[in-house]
């Protein structure tokens, strides 16, 4: 009786240290994407802080490149500026102009977004960052 005793218990005690194990992976795997996504949010802020600090005439749409981070991973950094009216419409004219709700009239601003992925153009999408710029404010 004692050795099937001794059996079933080092069987429960090898089912919780592969339980045990797997909870390790999974926690390193979400380390390592914590980490991508955290230098991968760097990236994107170092990019529209630059938006920020430099004239209307800079916030312009950047082709996707490599950059690599400051974990020495390579990350794919992309921004796309798009001319919008404050209610989210297209303008029109020349010069272009925005037609709000009672008639009032706007200018556009530029609305940039900033794209990060794991690498490449086509890895998975880590982070987007939108931010509104008005020519009247620089």
């Amino acid at each position: 009786m004692g050795l099937v005793e001794l059996l079933v218990a080092m069987t429960v005690l090898s089912i919780g240290i592969f339980a045990l194990v797997a909870g390790f992976s999974s926690g390193f795997g979400a380390i390592n994407r914590a980490s991508k996504t955290s230098t991968a949010g760097t990236l994107a802020d170092k990019q529209m802080e630059s938006f920020r600090h430099g004239a209307g005439e800079s916030v312009v749409s950047i082709a996707g490149a490599a950059k690599t981070g400051a974990d020495g991973r390579t990350y794919w950094i992309q921004t796309v500026v798009a001319s919008k009216c404050p209610d989210e419409t297209d303008p029109v004219g020349s010069p272009p102009t925005c037609t709000l709700s009672g008639g009032v009239t706007s200018r556009p601003v530029k609305r940039a977004t900033v794209t990060v992925r794991d690498g490449s153009a086509t890895a998975p999408l880590l982070i987007t960052e939108t931010s509104t710029f008005d020519q009247s404010t620089g």
